[in-house]
């Protein structure tokens, strides 16, 4: 029993009630572990004011976590900026519109100790639409005491990818009591998501249920293969984790507010999910260089930003972003080996349907696609996510398979070391237990590492085979840690 956790240097007090004079914490979510353990995430609140980067996790009995926070007790929240002022200031930096009002937090998002020190912030919302038609929900960090923007992140993450069609593919849907001739593209053994099409905002209806045609002129092409991909991923998390892919239930029960709209844009090369609503959306492409962006793993890797969204919070800036994306990119994968269908084999590529020149990234090593990075180093965290990502996709892979040359591909250490794989399965488990266990909004790297070895320590035992492996994965793309060699 938790009789109390010490934060961060912090005062003592229950995890159900405060963490200092003027704070509160929020229980958002138990984590139950083998042997009973449980992870209790926190979402941390300051004078009424949201604290961006200072979740806590509480391992069982042991003092809570808190890598981001320096005490707040002397923080002010008198901002000396307005919020009317913030707003001006992020519409001047980014060419996008203001949206609602902004919102004072604390925030406290970044790669290090220097740039998580709390501060007084206006989170303002900006709403628009980026170069080549993708929308934007872009979040500007105001200082709500200088005017300087201290850090952005995007709830529209957007992702290229490869579309392909799924074949000949089993759909469950679903009849109204009153309309018995006419089948909707919903799944009511899957929580209800369904798929509609962006531009009517209609969900998709069959006569007889034989759906589309498997041309990409077909309008129901799209929308069959992105329903069998969220089936299939929902399927995944469902069995391998027992982890219910639904934005309100934890459970089976009840609606699920997770859709996927496609037809987005004019012919518009890419997909993305968006937090503002809580839905995934998929371009068809401009079908000379890229095909539709409904391939299997593209549909995955949207919709495992939304397990992200309700477990680590990972922020999309920093390395907390590569790492968003990397576990993105990995579910996308692990998704394809799940499903086994023949139209798409399954391999350590991303997106490889969707542009018709080549795969957009590799796992094995992640510098062959020109820009991601292979190896870390301190400036990755200011790369696009999209690139950052490859140091979190290397890792996986070494985890997964090893070093040097297999069926998968072929990945060199930064290092120069030899790793030994622990397999697809063991490696997803510690990855996935690290995200829903011991990862917060702010981790980077290197506590990537630490919480992936807690979860081996948990999962398998200290020093065991996966826990080195664990060690010698992340070394192997230059991230080391403060964890005791074993013996």
């Amino acid at each position: 029993m938790v009789t109390g956790v010490l934060l961060a240097g912090l005062v003592t007090a229950p995890p159900v009630a405060y963490a200092a004079p003027g704070e509160e914490l929020h229980a958002l979510r138990t984590v139950t572990g083998p042997g009973g353990v449980t992870h209790v995430h926190y979402d941390r609140v300051y004078q009424g004011l949201p604290v961006l980067g200072g979740d806590v996790i509480v391992h069982g009995d042991r003092a809570a976590e808190s890598r981001t926070l320096s005490p707040l007790t002397t923080l002010s929240t008198t901002p000396r900026l307005s919020g009317p002022a913030a707003a001006t200031i992020a519409a001047k930096r980014f060419p996008y519109r203001p949206s609602g009002s902004p919102r004072l937090v604390i925030e406290a998002l970044g790669d290090d100790a220097a740039a998580r020190v709390p501060a007084l912030a206006w989170d303002v919302l900006l709403t628009g639409t980026r170069p080549g038609g993708l929308p934007t929900a872009l979040h500007v960090l105001v200082d709500a005491a200088t005017g300087a923007v201290r850090t952005t992140y995007d709830d529209v993450q957007a992702d290229t990818g490869h579309g392909f069609h799924s074949g000949d593919v089993p759909l469950t849907t679903m009849i109204y009591s009153d309309e018995p001739n006419r089948k909707y593209l919903r799944d009511p053994s899957r929580g209800n998501f369904a798929t509609y099409d962006a531009d009517t905002r209609r969900f998709y209806t069959d006569p007889d249920g034989d759906w589309a045609d498997g041309t990409p002129t077909h309008p129901q092409t799209a929308a069959v293969d992105v329903q069998w991909a969220t089936a299939a991923t929902y399927d995944f998390y469902k069995q391998t984790f027992g982890y219910t892919l639904l934005y309100n239930s934890e459970t089976s029960d009840g609606p699920s507010t997770l859709y996927a709209g496609v037809h987005e844009g004019d012919n518009l090369s890419n997909a993305y999910w968006s937090a503002q609503c809580h839905c995934m959306r998929f371009g068809d492409g401009d079908r000379t260089r890229t095909n539709s962006y409904t391939s299997l793993d593209v549909v995955a890797h949207e919709a495992t930003h939304s397990v992200i969204a309700r477990t680590a919070k990972l922020a999309y800036t920093g390395e907390a972003g590569g790492l968003n994306e990397a576990t993105a990119d990995i579910a996308g994968n692990l998704v394809e080996f799940f499903a086994a269908n023949p139209a798409d084999e399954p391999d350590y590529l991303v997106g490889e349907k969707v542009w018709k020149a080549g795969p957009l990234r590799y796992m094995d090593r992640p510098s062959r696609d020109g820009v991601s990075a292979d190896c870390w180093s301190p400036a990755v965290g200011s790369l696009d996510v999209h690139r950052s990502s490859g140091v979190g996709n290397h890792a996986f892979y070494l985890l997964a398979n090893g070093s040097g040359t297999s069926d998968w591909g072929d990945s060199p250490t930064c290092d120069g070391t030899t790793v030994t794989g622990v397999g697809r399965d063991t490696a997803a488990r510690l990855w996935f237990h690290a995200l829903t266990a011991q990862w917060t909004s702010a981790t980077g790297y290197a506590e990537a590492r630490a919480g992936m070895l807690a979860a081996a320590t948990e999962l398998y035992g200290q020093c065991g085979a996966e826990y080195r492996a664990v060690q010698a994965a992340w070394s192997g793309v230059a991230v080391t840690g403060a964890d005791q060699p074993c013996p």
